[in-house]
This record gives structure tokens, sequence and C-alpha cells, in this order.
């Protein structure tokens, strides 16, 4: 898949959205390091959750994440609403890449990428990712 200019709104799939609260601030005043992970994660359950239903809840196979990438691009502050979208990269055997792109009044300020894995929490191992899930992803992978 070619590179997705994920400051670009365009570029998403999938959309939810979340507020930015007053905890979420550092001393400065603006959005501290660990809210943009905060609305990374905000955002990946809600899509995961929505398009692949009970693949969060601890039990049996579903998603568990392997890795988190974070670039702070700006400054957000409170209040606030905050935009994420979602865009599948890429499907795997057993792995699956979402990039999201973060933004507050059309402005992106943060891009994540996030690696998760299709596993079996009893054994924790991964497993291959189902048919029926794979196709459903494949929905969300930018064209």
């Amino acid at each position: 898949m070619a590179d997705l200019d994920l400051t670009n709104e365009a570029s998403f799939t999938y959309w939810c959205e979340d507020k930015i609260r007053f905890a979420d601030l550092d001393t400065y005043g603006h959005l501290n390091n660990v809210a943009y992970a905060t609305f990374a994660e905000s955002g990946r359950v809600d899509f995961l959750s929505a398009v692949v239903p009970g693949s969060l809840n601890g039990q049996g196979e579903g998603w568990v994440i392997a890795k988190l990438i974070v670039n702070f691009l700006a400054s957000a502050y409170y209040p606030g609403r905050v935009k994420i979208g979602n865009v599948v990269r890429r499907i795997g055997n057993s792995s699956l890449v979402v990039d999201q792109g973060l933004f507050v009044d059309d402005k992106c300020f943060g891009t994540c990428e996030s690696v998760l894995v299709w596993a079996d929490s009893k054994n924790e191992i991964s497993r291959p990712i189902p048919g029926k899930v794979r196709q459903i992803l494949e929905k969300y992978v930018h064209n």
C-alpha cells in the first residue's frame, strides 16, 4: 500500500470521537503526552469493538496490542473534542496494523501506529486471524 498522509482526514475509513478532559493537561496547559496514547486507545477500542464485536473482551481469542508508536505533531488544549480517524494499514497472518490520526478543529495534532495480534487469551499465544474477521477488516483498508 502506498504511504498514507495520516494528517489528511481523507485517509481514514472509520471515525469516532472523544473529549479532552482537564485531567489530560500538563503543567503548561496543553495535552500531555500520555493523553495522545489514551486517545489512540479510545479510537482503536471503538473501532475494533464496532467492527469485530467481542474481540476485546478478554475471553477466548481476540486482539492484544503488541506495539504503539505515537507521533506528536502539535499541541491540543482543553476544552475540546478529538476526532480519531482509523485505517487498516496491513493485515498479516496473525497481526493487524491500524494507523490513526488525532484531530481537533480539523487540525491533526498526532498520528499513531498500532500493531495488534490475534491471540488465544487463555494460552497467551498468537493465532491466525479467522477468515470472517479478515473479510470484515478488509473493508477498512484505504483504497
